[in-house]
């Protein structure tokens, strides 16, 4: 997998253990240090910057490793390891610790300074997807692969705000909406994007993305290999999310439907507590993208087959939204990345919940226990 991160100065991309921070005039790489037995098939597993732009955190997968470096120059300031292997990381609205998602369903802060920190915040009774606190720093938002999008009040976590329930499927993603911060927005392999009052626990929007796919063929294929896995699907899953805001009372959202060679894109309003979405134009990409990201009115959305990063600027004149390409960027050139990532399909089995069928299985056994006796 690739991970994106965009700040004022600096786009980052992750490809297997290397990163690549591009700062308009020159790239600046970083390896991340090998652990023994653990190299094959280690990767970064996210990757993201402060709000200041001064660090940059990472994960990996198999090593469990988190890093924090200072930029621009990649020198490391934390290097520990995880208790478990973790799926997301943020930083919290100061910039001074750092959230960690385990795949145990723990919620993890350590302090950016102090790598002797470490302390348990919360715990999912599943394998947490995406976590963020608040920017008034009240909350903190965590959402796991049973649905859920629990709201814990902070620093007191124990303390359970609500909770924001409505998916039928994982919440692979959860962003505050930013033009109207008392709202959260999350993407789910339901195929919606939804947005909550997130204190009252209260469903206010849903935008169905999977109803903007119009490719049955992909759709069928989909289905077709999750059967195979036991697992019945009817809509394609949301693989990447990110959300920007236009003006005081709209949001953009970009998502990328699973194998769908298109980025749905859609503005948001609220007025009055109304929600208003609205389906604008798609953009159209050679290939599914490998990473996606907004940062203010740019949109960067990375290729790892040709290893680029395409920008596109957010223009609204005359109450029409369109998405104008401003430049590519090669990334990782004359550099030897040796990683292979696994089909995204892969990654996304492990979310969808498996039904078995126990009641057949045990009335098999009672019939050859029965036979067995009656001999």
């Amino acid at each position: 997998m690739n991970c994106i991160a965009v700040s004022d100065n600096c786009l980052a991309i992750s490809k297997g253990l290397h990163i690549d921070c591009y700062n308009s005039s020159r790239h600046n790489f970083f390896n991340v240090p090998g652990k023994n037995g653990s190299q094959e098939n280690d990767h970064i597993a996210d990757i993201v910057i402060s709000s200041d732009g001064k660090n940059l955190a990472l994960i990996t997968s198999v090593s469990k490793q988190l890093i924090i470096c200072s930029l621009p120059g990649f020198e490391t300031t934390i290097n520990l390891n995880l208790p478990r292997s973790a799926s997301k990381i943020r930083f919290t609205v100061d910039n001074s610790q750092i959230l960690v998602a385990d795949k145990s369903g723990d919620v993890l802060i350590y302090d950016v300074s102090n790598e002797s920190s470490g302390t348990k915040l919360l715990g999912h009774l599943s394998l947490l997807l995406d976590v963020l606190q608040t920017n008034d720093g009240k909350y903190i938002l965590s959402s796991d692969r049973d649905e859920k999008i629990r709201v814990s009040c902070y620093p007191k976590t124990y303390n359970i705000e609500t909770y924001c329930l409505g998916h039928n499927e994982f919440v692979s993603h959860i962003e505050i909406l930013p033009h109207d911060e008392k709202y959260l927005t999350s993407a789910s392999g339901d195929g919606t994007i939804k947005c909550w009052d997130y204190v009252k626990g209260t469903l206010c929007h849903t935008i169905n993305a999977s109803l903007d796919v119009k490719d049955d063929a992909l759709k069928e294929n989909f289905t077709k290999i999750m059967d195979e896995e036991g697992v019945e699907v009817t809509t394609l899953p949301i693989v990447h999310y990110t959300v920007t805001a236009l003006n005081e009372d709209t949001s953009v959202l970009a998502v990328a439907v699973h194998s769908y060679n298109k980025l749905l894109i859609y503005t948001i309003e609220t007025r009055n507590m109304q929600f208003n979405h609205k389906k604008q134009d798609d953009i159209m990409l050679e290939r599914f993208p490998s990473a996606v990201k907004f940062h203010k009115k740019s949109l960067f959305v990375y290729d790892d087959a040709d290893k680029t990063v395409s920008v596109f600027k957010v223009v609204c004149a005359e109450s029409k939204l369109t998405f104008e390409f401003d430049k590519k960027i090669t990334m990782f050139d004359n550099v030897n990345v040796n990683f292979e990532p696994k089909p995204s399909i892969d990654a996304i089995k492990v979310l969808y919940k498996r039904k078995f069928d126990n009641v057949q299985e045990y009335q098999e056994r009672k019939k050859q226990r029965l036979e067995k006796a009656s001999l």
